[in-house]
């Protein structure tokens, strides 16, 4: 875990007077693996928020979701979960051919709670090697897979989260744009 925290991590504890709070937390947790509770929690998701970097520290987040399970716990240090290549520009898929250090933020705003986790990727290609895999999938549409070796996982801090279930429930479906998607590209 040494080789998650930096200097600059250290330096906005001192800054912040968080130290002792940190400790306790780092100190307190088994941070190396996913305990049971966890893993019942990554189960039920249907969703999350997977952050890449370019060799040159270029970051990148892109939302990741399907049916419960698709995101599937291998076991206590390991996770893996199908890749589509979506509208073609596959800045993860692209990233992880040259970077392989990954964060997934795995948000659940009706329990008000979330988990982060950092580790490395493996893109599997070759369908001998998914083969392993394919028993956690009902349907074998995707191109790829992704493998998650865990480094270091946390619960995360809840701050928050309950306004975006709030403005989740308050949306009226009549404000709903259908043109987004082509108004956001400038079509």
């Amino acid at each position: 875990m040494n080789n998650i925290f930096h200097q600059g991590h250290k330096q906005a504890r001192e800054k912040y007077q968080t130290k002792a709070n940190a400790d306790y937390w780092l100190e307190t947790l088994d941070t190396s693996r996913l305990n049971q509770e966890m893993i019942k929690f990554i189960e039920n998701s249907s969703y999350f928020f997977f952050a890449t970097a370019s060799p040159d520290g270029q970051p990148n987040l892109n939302y990741k979701g399907g049916d419960k399970g698709f995101l599937h716990v291998v076991n206590e240090k390991k996770l893996v979960f199908p890749n589509f290549s979506g509208n073609g520009i596959l800045h993860s898929i692209g990233d992880l051919e040259l970077n392989n250090k990954v964060s997934l933020l795995i948000p659940d705003f009706n329990q008000n709670a979330r988990i982060k986790i950092i580790g490395t990727a493996t893109v599997i290609y070759e369908d001998a090697y998914m083969s392993e895999y394919m028993d956690y999938f009902s349907r074998f549409t995707f191109d790829s897979l992704i493998v998650i070796d865990i480094t270091y996982v946390i619960p995360n801090c809840p701050s928050n989260l309950h306004r975006v279930k709030e403005s989740i429930l308050s949306f009226d479906e009549k404000d709903k744009d259908p043109q987004i998607i082509k108004k956001l590209c400038g079509f």
